[in-house]
């Protein structure tokens, strides 16, 4: 019975995973975790990929025959799929994206850009998106009907925040009409104040 007793007050001890493995609270895992951080702060930007690709660099000469190529290769996903690589591969990203069959896949991930975005990539975003939105509409379903509700809440946010650039504003009620033409958007939301008297 003694022997028992032994028995279970030891299976009742820590693992030993849980042993070894110091608490997320611990200065041990505080530290490695700033060091990771901290290498990651360090790193060189990653080199794109797409920049050595024959595709991407005749769409990035302002070929506009390059850039209907890109677009009709890769379609919207591929282009959406390229917007986080920055620099040049996301400008012709942009420029590509309103050309492509599919392009308003991209409505949704657009509206989200152009609200988090700084004001410098805020207008090209902005841009791609009316692009998009001024697009003759179709017989077809919307591909994203969310993603098109989402691009429309964006740029009604966008056009009444007169904090924003004017140029910015401008080109966010623009899109708002597009989609309002496409009763994806109430046009009593879009701001007047920009129009000229």
């Amino acid at each position: 019975m003694l022997f028992v007793a032994t028995l279970a007050a030891c299976s009742r001890g820590s693992a030993p995973s849980e042993v070894s493995s110091p608490p997320l609270g611990s200065p041990g895992a505080t530290e490695a975790a700033a060091s990771g951080a901290q290498a990651s702060a360090n790193a060189p930007p990653r080199r794109s990929a797409r920049l050595d690709d024959p595709r991407w660099q005749r769409a990035m000469d302002d070929d506009p025959a390059g850039l209907q190529a890109l677009a009709d290769t890769l379609g919207a996903a591929g282009l959406v799929d390229a917007l986080g690589d920055g620099g040049a591969i996301t400008k012709t990203a942009l420029l590509a994206l309103p050309l492509a069959d599919d392009a308003d896949l991209a409505l949704g991930v657009l509206g989200k850009r152009a609200l988090a975005a700084a004001d410098e990539e805020r207008g090209p975003t902005l841009e791609a998106l009316l692009g998009v939105a001024g697009r003759p509409a179709t017989a077809r379903e919307p591909l994203d009907p969310e993603g098109a509700a989402e691009a429309a809440a964006a740029v009604v946010t966008i056009a009444t925040n007169t904090a924003l650039p004017r140029e910015h504003r401008a080109l966010a009620v623009s899109a708002a009409r597009a989609l309002a033409e496409k009763k994806l958007v109430d046009p009593a939301k879009i701001p007047s104040d920009l129009d000229p008297p």
